[in-house]
């Protein structure tokens, strides 16, 4: 309150002291522009001064309202542009989820101008387009979606690899990825995408280098990629044993090669004892059945087993047996124990375990492995209705058809 006073009693104060000033002697300004001269008092060109500046002052603001006006309205128009291009972004998303390629198309570019995130717009269109088979139009989306976003380059070079592949274009694909895996630390779906490109052409020795950076990322897990790593193995036993001038020593040295929870896996052990097999290595071959089963019980490999005539057959009668004693219920074990004792010429024992896997398995092998050994006994009618079994296991019931009778001659 005091302070109001104050400043009421200066302002009257002030007030007086400029009256009586104006009073003593108005003084005069004096101006002169060319032919046009002008002469005022100065208080009133003072007042014509503030004048002027208060009427710039409100223009000035008037001008700064009207423009922040426009800003706003603009800002609010860019908004709502931008809450379309979203809603529409997510119709075209749905539809290429649903499989609707022609409409997901038409939506995601008409959205991609205003688009936050333009490049999705674009990617998801060249996929659209790939699969409506538009592939000129696939490879313009992708060009557009690397002109949007200048750090795109792996995205687009995935996309652009991953239609390749899905297209068959195996060699294509591949040069797409060796241009991207420069930066795989970051990506590590180059990799994968790599692999099944690798895996696709059948290139085993470019893929096998692969596998410990496909371990570190974690990759293998993968349903894409799920058993690459037996099926890697598996191709290169069998590439070792198919090179020329290669011997059982080579194909060993593949096989200490290969890590030792793979080498646990039974198709990987029945692929490297058919290329022993192949090789000529039946001891080689008998040995590792041995060693093998002795820890871990693999049915599987007992068909190896008796193929062939063994170093020793007595010796290798005598472990099956103590395998019998354990695991004397398997057809396998049982075939492969009376083809063993066939070549020790132990014939009651092959008989009595002939009969006992046929029992209990009639499977098409067994069938005709008895039919043989009943036709080296005699037994030709039991021989002939065995290997009609066998026929008909291995092809199935024959159709009932009319047949000639036999041929007489008069």
């Amino acid at each position: 309150m005091r302070r109001l006073i104050v400043l009421l009693v200066l302002g009257l104060l002030l007030g007086a002291a400029l009256i009586n000033r104006m009073e003593q002697g108005a003084g005069y300004v004096y101006i002169s522009l060319g032919d046009v001269v002008v002469e005022t008092s100065v208080w009133f060109a003072a007042l014509l001064w503030l004048l002027v500046w208060g009427l710039l002052a409100l223009a000035f603001t008037a001008v700064r309202r009207l423009l922040g006006t426009h800003r706003a309205v603009s800002g609010w128009l860019g908004q709502r542009k931008s809450r379309n291009a979203t809603a529409l972004t997510n119709r075209g998303l749905i539809n290429f989820i649903e499989g609707n390629w022609l409409r997901a198309r038409k939506q995601l570019l008409r959205s991609a101008r205003y688009s936050e995130a333009p490049l999705l717009n674009h990617l998801v269109a060249a996929r659209a387009s790939f699969r409506l088979g538009d592939f000129d139009e696939a490879k313009r989306q992708l060009g557009e979606a690397e002109s949007v976003e200048a750090d795109a380059g792996i995205a687009v070079e995935l996309t652009q690899a991953e239609l390749q592949l899905s297209s068959g274009n195996y060699e294509q694909a591949l040069a797409t990825l060796v241009r991207a895996r420069s930066n795989a630390a970051k990506h590590p779906y180059v990799l994968a995408l790599l692999a099944r490109a690798h895996r696709q052409l059948g290139d085993w020795q470019a893929l096998r280098p692969l596998l410990p950076e496909l371990h570190k990322y974690g990759l293998l897990d993968d349903a894409g990629l799920r058993g690459l790593e037996g099926e890697l193995w598996k191709a290169l036993v069998q590439s070792a044993s198919s090179q020329p001038g290669a011997g059982v020593a080579d194909l060993e040295a593949v096989w200490r090669d290969i890590p030792l929870a793979q080498r646990d896996l039974v198709t990987l052990r029945v692929a490297f004892l058919r290329a022993l097999t192949g090789m000529g290595g039946h001891n080689e071959v008998e040995k590792y059945i041995i060693r093998w089963l002795g820890k871990a019980w693999q049915v599987e490999l007992l068909g190896f087993l008796g193929r062939s005539p063994p170093s020793n057959p007595g010796k290798l009668l005598k472990v099956l047996k103590k395998w019998l004693h354990t695991h004397g219920q398997d057809s396998l074990l049982l075939l492969a124990a009376a083809r063993v004792a066939l070549h020790a010429k132990d014939w009651e024992s092959a008989g009595e375990w002939l009969e006992s896997a046929y029992q209990r398995e009639a499977s098409a092998e067994i069938c005709c492995e008895l039919a043989r050994f009943s036709a080296a006994r005699g037994d030709g009618a039991r021989s002939a209705a065995l290997m009609a079994e066998a026929a008909t296991l291995t092809v199935g019931p024959l159709p009932e058809v009319p047949l000639p009778g036999a041929i007489t001659d008069d």
